[in-house]
């Protein structure tokens, strides 16, 4: 495989707004591949400007020949593609068996950049404006779609500073983290006509077109807004002057029975994002797992850097929270013009593990925005912004939506 795709610049091309998902259960790669690429035809016609792929692990060893095989028949101006535990498309979830999906998007006048970071040549997270360059961010600047190896791209520490280039303006990312694999050199990331299995890959969306998202971490609070008054690296060791642990210890006494029990089953912690807000509500947190505990210090150990001065809240997450989390995401876009096209980069422990029925997401997404084409992945990560900055994320949906647009809008 090679280790360095090239990026490239696309102009526009088709001049109009469009796009056709497309979905096969087949297992021989070939098969599966002749199917999207029907699908997709006679959806949108035989050409796009941007070509989205996802295949499960079952076509790991032919994904890049189904890839270009698929590419080819439809002119496809941008390929973007990789492998996953499990795919989505159409208007299902393929949770667990064989799949091979894609999106044909027709951009309007938008332009398409593609870039990759790769071990031999990263980006360089501490000069914003190489970054800015070699994203091709400016004024215009819509989306950034980034797909990545997690055993070679360090996707912690390149969203926040792809997130934080922009000078003071939002640099919006979606995308996901590569989940078909437990060992490294076997994820697959294919860009036009190149094949890879180690950094990361992306397409930059800017110019004549509206896209939105809606990123659901499917949480609800418990207790009320904690400050964090000493830390050290990732433990909270005192939240209001108090040990950290032995203030949890008495918000569970508080709890009903059933928060204990989700209490017990996963707890998670949510940074407030604007601490300049009055009031925190659904949307104002950064949600991360809580890692474990400390006897000695009673600290709390959580999945990001703990800072001392900053607002954090407890927050549990079960099928009922986050299926209502996502349907009033959902129904805020209801205020929007339709849009043509979505995708959705869902947390591999979504869909039947946690909601117990097939489809759950994409079904939702259909019944509130109407029925679209959609395509995507569950991922070992999920890119999405919140508020004005792009986080890698976990446990959540995260869905950009495509809209034409609207005459006189900036």
């Amino acid at each position: 495989m090679a280790d360095s795709p090239t990026p490239s610049q696309s102009p526009p091309r088709s001049g109009r707004f469009g796009a056709a998902s497309a979905v096969s259960r087949h297992a021989d790669t070939r098969t599966a591949a002749m199917e999207v690429a029907d699908q997709l035809i006679d959806g949108i016609g035989d050409s796009c400007d941007l070509l989205m792929l996802f295949g499960s692990y079952h076509h790991r060893a032919a994904f890049s020949d189904g890839a270009s095989y698929i590419r080819h028949s439809i002119d496809a101006s941008v390929t973007l593609g990789t492998t996953g535990e499990a795919v989505l498309g159409g208007d299902e979830e393929l949770d667990g068996g064989a799949g091979l999906t894609a999106i044909a998007l027709n951009l309007g006048e938008a332009k398409l950049k593609t870039w990759t970071t790769t071990p031999d040549d990263p980006f360089r997270l501490k000069q914003p404006a190489m970054m800015r360059e070699r994203l091709g961010f400016d004024d215009e600047f819509r989306v950034g779609i980034l797909l990545a190896d997690p055993f070679s791209c360090p996707v912690p520490r390149l969203v926040p500073a792809l997130s934080g280039c922009g000078e003071g303006k939002p640099v919006p990312l979606v995308g996901g983290v590569a989940s078909g694999s437990t060992q490294p050199g076997m994820n697959v990331l294919v860009l036009d006509d190149q094949v890879t299995s180690v950094g990361g890959i992306g397409v930059s969306i800017s110019g004549d077109i509206d896209v939105d998202f809606v990123v659901s971490q499917g949480c609800r609070p418990i207790g009320k807004p904690l400050v964090v008054t000493k830390a050290k690296d990732n433990l909270m060791l005192e939240l209001g002057s108090r040990p950290a642990y032995e203030v949890l210890q008495e918000l569970g006494q508080g709890l009903s029975e059933h928060e204990k029990h989700l209490l017990r089953s996963g707890l998670l912690v949510g940074s407030v994002i604007n601490e300049y807000k009055p009031r925190f509500g659904r949307g104002d947190f950064l949600i991360r797992n809580v890692l474990g505990f400390d006897q000695r210090t009673k600290g709390i150990a959580v999945a990001d850097r703990a800072r001392v001065g900053q607002t954090i809240q407890f927050h549990v997450r079960d099928k009922d929270t986050a299926a209502e989390d996502l349907q009033l995401l959902l129904d805020a876009q209801q205020l929007s013009t339709p849009p043509f096209g979505g995708l959705l980069f869902t947390c591999n422990g979504r869909g039947e593990r946690l909601f117990g029925e097939p489809s759950h997401d994409i079904s939702m997404i259909h019944d509130r925005l109407g029925n679209m084409p959609v395509a995507g992945f569950f991922a070992a990560g999920e890119l999405g912004p919140i508020g004005d900055g792009s986080f890698l994320h976990g446990h959540t949906a995260s869905l950009a939506l495509f809209r034409s647009r609207q005459s006189g809008a900036g």
